[in-house]
């Protein structure tokens, strides 16, 4: 499995939006076939912070869902949104527990 782990932060004033636009690829991802696993997390300290949590199959289910149109919508609309640009990180898995459930 592979993870991508994005951390995005907002300009204070467009964080709702930022949030929204997010929690709307929580919905269309969870669609992509090779989407295991896709949450989004606030900062608790720093609310204008946001963390994304990915798994995906595989290399190749990322690729697609990094060349997906809600993706490049979502992240073309937040160029202007955020204060900096996301911050991008994958790893591949080595244990793990029993995924919890809903």
């Amino acid at each position: 499995m592979l993870l991508l782990l994005a951390e995005l932060q907002a300009h204070g004033a467009a964080r709702d939006e930022v949030k929204s636009l997010l929690e709307k690829l929580v919905v269309s991802t969870q669609e992509e076939p090779g989407n295991i696993f896709y949450a989004l997390h606030q900062q608790q300290a720093q609310p204008d912070i946001f963390m994304v949590y990915e798994l995906y199959r595989d290399q190749a289910a990322c690729d697609t869902h990094l060349q997906s149109a809600p993706l490049k919508a979502a992240l073309q609309r937040m160029e202007t949104l955020l204060a900096q640009p996301p911050k991008i990180t994958f790893g591949n898995m080595v244990a793990h527990t029993s995924w919890p459930a809903a």
